[in-house]
């Protein structure tokens, strides 16, 4: 990417993180932030492991299907003690009380996913070309647990038919001031990912 390219994704992806850290704090009760840190470009293969090696620990997740303004999967991903502590927070628990993934707390995050995904997306369409006018329309979020390489292989294998790399873009969370290790990522169709390239510079047969 050239700096342009780089700094015209920038844009679109910290209009997404700050109304996400809009609907995150006022879902929550409390003051919350999403912040891009940087972009990177990966391989796909090099962006399976973002998550987690072959040794890391299971990671919980909520996926879903998006269409309307933008098209694709979209994902939060978060270690188990972050998820569970954002269960705690979002049920008005203290932090510990969740110890395993009952129907509650899946329920909990799964709907957080809901709200901070749409809301990323809905920003960054809102600074695309073309009438983005109708929203972000999700599909319902299925919470998944799994090695991190497994949860983000099935978030970006569709992407192998339009390229061979990724960009991502390095997110921190914070809730009423503490790091949370949780990740949001969204893989476009091939229709918008046509839009993101050009911006991207990926060169296409």
């Amino acid at each position: 990417m050239t700096p342009l390219d780089q700094d015209a994704l920038a844009s679109l992806f910290h209009a997404g993180a700050a109304q996400a850290s809009q609907a995150l704090a006022l879902w929550l009760g409390r003051p919350a932030s999403m912040l891009i840190d940087r972009l990177t470009r990966l391989s796909l293969i090099d962006a399976v492991g973002v998550l987690g090696g072959v040794d890391a620990e299971p990671i919980c997740g909520c996926g879903m299907r998006v269409t309307g303004a933008l098209s694709g999967g979209l994902l939060l991903a978060a270690s188990d003690t972050a998820g569970l502590t954002l269960a705690d927070l979002i049920l008005n628990r203290p932090v510990g009380c969740s110890t395993n993934w009952g129907e509650l707390e899946q329920s909990a995050v799964t709907e957080t996913a809901n709200i901070v995904g749409c809301s990323y997306l809905n920003a960054i369409a809102a600074r695309m070309p073309g009438d983005r006018s109708g929203g972000i329309l999700p599909s319902p979020p299925q919470f998944i647990r799994d090695y991190p390489a497994a949860v983000m292989e099935a978030a970006v294998v569709s992407q192998a038919a339009a390229s061979e790399t990724v960009v991502l873009a390095e997110s921190a969370f914070r809730l009423a001031g503490v790091p949370i290790r949780c990740g949001l990522v969204f893989v476009p169709d091939r229709n918008d990912f046509d839009l993101f390239g050009a911006a991207w510079n990926e060169p296409r047969s």
